[in-house]
């Protein structure tokens, strides 16, 4: 696992798909596709000349930006309890192409 939240994006060529791989948004794309074969449903395309995915990836992206944007622009809600009872804040969080 990295030490940074990935929520991922889209670069300038519709089938460049190398900021999107190893994210949030292609983790949440993996899960709405095992859920759906799950359900008897066909899988995801995944073709990358197919106009549909990057549709579909842009909403992800959007998504998950979104998410870590939140979470570092509210980290002060977020208390992380050590096995002595103590609680901590971050001082910030790393992500990665906000």
């Amino acid at each position: 696992m990295g030490n940074e939240w990935k929520p991922g994006d889209l670069g300038p060529i519709p089938t460049d798909y190398s900021q999107f791989i190893n994210s949030m948004a292609s983790t949440m794309e993996q899960e709405l596709n095992d859920l759906m074969v799950m359900d008897g449903l066909p899988p995801l395309s995944m073709d990358a000349n197919d106009e549909s995915i990057r549709d579909r990836r842009r909403l992800f992206v959007a998504i998950a930006r979104g998410v870590v944007r939140h979470l570092a622009d509210n980290k002060d809600a977020i208390d992380i309890r050590l096995a002595d009872n103590t609680v901590v804040q971050p001082e910030t969080i790393r992500t990665e192409g906000l």
